[in-house]
């Protein structure tokens, strides 16, 4: 996301290729906590680090909505919530927002960045 963003801020667009193929082990990595633990951190970081400030919460809160949604377990989202609020406490980098006017390229291409 952070890379998709930071080129989009450069001008450059993306697009689906549906004819590469990966190869990967086949594991649903949501059964693990580390990966619920640093995707939620992971999310307050990429935010602070490349939203403009306005978006910041309105992007946190849409994923804290999606996140306890789609959870049943609350163990996991206890996890999830124990990342949340690592990422929150600091630790994310250096900030170089995206301009305003790539927030409404990438809008206007379907994907924004609030989601």
């Amino acid at each position: 996301m952070d890379l998709c963003w930071r080129l989009a801020d450069l001008g450059y667009n993306g697009w689906y290729a549906p004819g590469i193929v990966v190869h990967h082990p086949a594991s649903d990595p949501a059964r693990h906590t580390l990966y619920l633990r640093l995707v939620a951190r992971n999310r307050v970081w990429i935010a602070y680090r490349r939203l403009p400030a306005v978006l910041i919460p309105v992007y946190l809160t849409v994923w804290v909505l999606i996140t306890v949604a789609r959870t049943r377990d609350r163990k996991a989202l206890a996890t999830w919530a124990s990342g949340f609020h690592q990422g929150l406490r600091g630790g994310h980098g250096e900030r170089r927002p995206m301009s305003w006017r790539t927030a409404w390229r990438l809008t206007r291409a379907g994907r924004p960045p609030i989601v």
